[in-house]
């Protein structure tokens, strides 16, 4: 059997730069041999010039980082409640702060739109991370009526995945995030010198 973890890898096209959003952290890791696709308006890596069998061992025995192209939108205001409540499927309301919800968005047919996960950071904040879509455009085009105010937090996601993942934030944050941090749940921490 012959497994290739990215057929087309030869068979690129060059796009202009100037359409989409770079990550801030790209200078860390640019080299010749990446490949970058575009995802949500922003491009990400897909191909590093990693070795793809090696990438797996590590990210099975400890730990990688992902730069990730998701996009938080920020939702605030008075009625940031009940404007939620009409845009997604699920309670918004029982959401205390500092967590976080796998939230659904429905079309008016019941269809799925898109999904997410809604972080409650204070009572009337929230952000939502989506994976790619026209949400930050659905939420707009719901708020009329509702004392809200959508914007772009102008954010960046990185991931830690792997077994090593909770250690390595561990030591990152001066013990503060531990194995009692749980499932979805989110806070404001000092790393490397920056309130993250």
């Amino acid at each position: 059997m012959n497994i290739q973890e990215n057929p087309d890898i030869n068979d690129t096209v060059r796009i202009s730069s100037r359409a989409f959003e770079a990550s801030p952290y790209l200078e860390g890791y640019d080299n010749p041999d990446m490949i970058r696709g575009v995802y949500a308006g922003r491009f990400f890596t897909i191909y590093n010039g990693e070795d793809p069998v090696q990438k797996y061992w590590t990210l099975r025995r400890r730990a990688l980082i992902f730069d990730v192209p998701e996009k938080p939108i920020e939702i605030s205001g008075p009625e940031v409640v009940p404007f939620l409540e009409k845009v997604f499927a699920p309670t918004i309301s029982t959401l205390q702060k500092g967590c976080g919800r796998y939230t659904i968005a429905c079309t008016p047919q019941g269809g799925v739109f898109m999904d997410g996960v809604l972080f409650k950071l204070a009572a009337d904040s929230y952000w939502y991370l989506q994976a790619g879509g026209a949400m930050e455009t659905w939420f707009v085009a719901h708020s009329e009526g509702y004392d809200v105010t959508i914007s772009d937090p102008n954010s960046r996601v990185i991931q830690i995945q792997g077994p090593a993942s909770i250690d390595i934030m561990k030591a990152a944050s001066a013990g503060r995030i531990d194995e009692d941090m749980r499932y979805f749940n989110a806070g404001y921490f000092d790393l490397g010198g920056q309130q993250l």
